[in-house]
């Protein structure tokens, strides 16, 4: 069982909304992220979840509203101090110039040198890799990984670049963090993502699989069209009727004998 904290504001949404092109991708928005919480946010393509993620990390601009991150607003601070108190694992990443893996992984400690890494950011470095068991890979160029491999590189560099910060003051986003990973390195991941949580620092996820959600969710937001359709403070509540409002798609919870969490089946 999982020890409940004491829930402090860590990121707060008042009426924010992004448009493009005139089409509305986040209707205006209220909730609140605490600090030390595993937020997973769900919902079907086209929902929203890659834009929210965005608006949270500032990579985007709210079109209305305002997002505040540790009692400021978001777009008050600048590139660099952002860089220091939060890391994004995008879907995509496109790298056209020939880096090896572990150039790619020190990318993360970039906001803390200046011209050349210190022998704590080498070690940092170091020790992601073995965490994600990658050290084999450090050497090669980064064009020549499989998706999985290239994936574990990009979850390296931002753990990398939230390793030595005060964890009260930390956020982790990743967008669909398990995408292209093999069974055993889908639940990897997320353990070594709760363990920061539970030390702290507060994690937002977009995740697809529900029964993965049901394991290791803090809260499940559920978007839907744009819109905040459900937020979950009690996962039990999560219901067969919720998860075909959202999803379209019959499914039944059950629980399991020796298991105190609802599993989805379809």
């Amino acid at each position: 069982m999982f020890c409940k904290k004491k829930e402090v504001l860590m990121v707060k949404l008042f009426e924010a909304s992004y448009s493009l092109s005139k089409k509305c991708l986040l209707h205006p928005t209220n909730f609140s992220i605490n600090k030390g919480e595993l937020l997973v946010i769900m919902g079907a393509n086209g929902a929203g979840k890659s834009t929210l993620i965005k608006l949270i990390s500032g990579l985007l601009k709210p079109s209305s509203g305002s997002i505040d991150f540790l009692g400021k607003e978001l777009g008050l601070y600048s590139i660099n101090e952002l860089a220091k108190k939060r890391a994004v694992l995008t879907q995509r990443y496109d790298i056209n110039f020939a880096l090896t893996s572990r150039e790619i992984i020190m990318m993360g400690r970039y906001p803390f040198f200046n011209s050349n890494p210190s022998s704590i950011d080498e070690s940092i470095v170091d020790a992601t890799m073995r965490k994600m068991e990658i050290t084999h890979l450090a050497n090669r160029f980064y064009q020549t990984l499989s998706g999985g491999e290239a994936q574990k590189v990009q979850m390296c560099r931002v753990l990398a670049q939230i390793e030595s910060v005060n964890r009260d003051s930390t956020l982790l986003l990743l967008d669909e963090p398990v995408a292209h990973l093999d069974l055993k390195f889908q639940y990897q991941l997320l353990a070594i993502v709760k363990s920061l949580a539970l030390a702290n620092t507060t994690v937002v996820s977009v995740l697809h699989d529900i029964n993965l959600a049901l394991k290791y969710a803090d809260r499940i937001l559920f978007l839907k069209k744009g819109k905040v359709e459900y937020l979950h403070y009690k996962k039990d509540k999560i219901t067969a009727a919720v998860i075909k409002n959202v999803f379209d798609v019959d499914a039944k919870i059950i629980h399991l004998p020796d298991d105190e969490r609802q599993w989805v089946t379809f």
